[in-house]
């Protein structure tokens, strides 16, 4: 898949609207990174993309195919697969066991090479792993299922800072080989640090949407834009 594409998406959890009319574009070769306040609807968005939650009205395309009445199964099938938060590993699986039971032919396994931190932690459980590691292990198990589209929720959560920035580089590399990501990611000055395109959700809707650089060189311009301040944006955007 070279382009997932949202085009005025609304989501609701029950009867609760909570994102609505979000357009954008997710092309391969980059990082396209969602930020925003915490229940601004970033989590559920990325469950309508992978399909745990269903989408209320608008489209979802992979190459102008429409992904919407696809199951998740399905969109994993396309190439879509989704790391979720709270580093969600077979505990009592070793590292190589955690990896096996998602792998997908004969692809070559890329974890030594991205993170060859776990290069030794193969035959340990998964649940005596660091939380760093952990989220290695998480992120290695998405690129298991050779995935064309890789969408990541918030994977510093609960890390330091410090692991958050050995992370974000693997993340970058695989962008760079054609993987198309959208990145959720609460610290948003290291997520800006590697993206290509910035959306900022806020209140459900997108507040800015453009390239990253602009928010990366401004912390005045992403305030506003977590503020809801689409107008305060583009102009200081301008």
């Amino acid at each position: 898949m070279k382009e997932l594409k949202l085009e005025d998406v609304a989501v609701a959890r029950g009867a609760a609207p909570i994102v609505r009319d979000v357009t954008l574009t997710v092309p391969a070769g980059e990082v396209t990174v969602l930020l925003g306040p915490n229940g601004a609807g970033k989590t559920t968005l990325l469950e309508a993309v992978a399909g745990v939650l269903p989408i209320a009205s608008g489209r979802l395309t992979g190459d102008g195919d429409d992904l919407a009445g696809l199951d998740r199964v399905a969109r994993a099938r396309r190439g879509i697969a989704l790391v979720e938060q709270g580093r969600t590993v077979f505990t009592q699986l070793t590292v190589a066991e955690n990896l096996r039971v998602v792998r997908r032919g004969g692809g070559p396994d890329r974890t030594a090479e991205l993170f060859p931190e776990l290069d030794k932690r193969m035959d340990v459980p998964a649940g005596l792993l660091s939380g760093g590691e952990q989220q290695m292990v998480v992120l290695a198990r998405a690129l298991a299922m050779s995935p064309s589209v890789l969408l990541i929720d918030e994977m510093s959560l609960g890390l330091a800072p410090v692991i958050v920035k050995r992370l974000l580089p693997a993340v970058r590399q695989l962008a760079d080989e054609g993987v198309a990501v959208l990145l959720v990611e609460q610290f948003a000055t290291l997520a800006l640090e590697i993206a290509d395109t910035a959306h900022v959700l806020a209140g459900g809707r997108v507040t800015h949407s453009g390239p990253a650089a602009p928010l990366r060189k401004s912390p005045e311009l992403l305030h506003a834009a977590y503020l809801g301040e689409p107008g305060r944006v583009d102009e200081e955007g301008a």
